[in-house]
């Protein structure tokens, strides 16, 4: 065994990272449930009854709360006590700008801070499956990848601070995106009787999902390479036929009528013989940014 971790806030996802964290370190655990804290004791976990005391044995501390208001509250709470280049790891899942806040907050203490979200559920936690998204500015990640590295299967620093937590609303955000398109053409599929089997069996191929990533951001936008391939012109078509079918068929769209519309600006923009990945152009202009950076 190693040096004491602290784990704050016991919770669903905090009880499995202090699970995890057991097997390798001594840790010391709080959360105001009292239940909670007699809980973790039978996977070894010490816990005391105040943050002041965990605070008090421990230089690495990681923060598992539901509301970024209270971490911020913890993270005032505990700095001043903290010793001079401890550091807090912030899981919970919140904005970019909130974790600078409090890094700012800890660093008027020489405490560091840094984020490491956490990209899976409680599950992937106990299975050790997860992967940590961390947002780290002055390389303290390093200092204690062997604890990050005790509660993941991959430990990926995404940049600086606030970038773990980035990385993981843009993953999320695409995820439920994908779900609303899946469920709605999965509708459009049923009226039309084809089985729902049959459409996973579709889906799951490489044009739908994968290859719009790998090939047409990876290789295409990544790259600034738009000659050639399918046409804008030809993703329009497709896109006003998926939406005559789901017309005809009185099947509702929201997520795949919104997408049409950024193909009627690209045509309008003459990306029209362009390769369709051509609408990362508009995003450039929009945004100020280069995707080929």
């Amino acid at each position: 065994m190693e040096r004491k971790v602290g784990v704050i806030g016991l919770g669903n996802m905090g009880s499995a990272i202090a699970e995890k964290l057991a097997a390798h370190f001594q840790v010391v655990g709080f959360d105001i449930d009292e239940a909670k804290r007699e809980a973790m004791r039978e996977f070894g976990v010490m816990t005391e009854s105040s943050i002041e005391a965990v605070v008090s044995q421990t230089e690495v501390v990681l923060l598992s709360m539901p509301k970024a208001s209270i971490s911020k509250g913890i993270v005032q709470q505990i700095s001043p006590l903290m010793a001079k280049g401890a550091i807090i790891i912030e899981t919970s899942t919140i904005l970019p700008s909130e974790v600078l806040e409090m890094q700012v907050i800890s660093m008027t203490h020489g405490v560091r801070l840094i984020d490491a979200a956490i990209l899976g559920g409680v599950g992937h936690m106990r299975s050790q499956t997860a992967t940590l998204l961390v947002g780290d500015s002055d390389n303290s990640a390093a200092s204690v990848m062997h604890v990050l590295e005790a509660i993941s299967t991959e430990v990926q620093i995404m940049g600086r601070i606030g970038a773990g937590m980035s990385a993981k609303i843009i993953n999320n955000g695409v995820a439920h995106a994908v779900m609303s398109v899946i469920v709605e053409s999965s509708a459009l599929a049923v009226k039309l009787g084809i089985e729902p089997q049959k459409v996973y069996e579709l889906l799951r191929g490489e044009t739908a999902l994968l290859r719009p990533l790998t090939h047409r951001y990876h290789e295409r936008i990544q790259n600034g390479e738009y000659a050639g391939g399918m046409s804008t012109i030809n993703a329009r078509k497709d896109s006003t036929l998926f939406l005559q079918l789901a017309q005809e068929k009185g099947i509702p769209l929201f997520s795949v009528q919104a997408a049409h519309s950024v193909y009627e600006m690209a045509m309008q923009e003459g990306f029209g013989n362009e390769d369709y990945a051509a609408i990362a152009k508009l995003w450039e202009r929009w945004s100020g940014i280069d995707f080929t950076e």
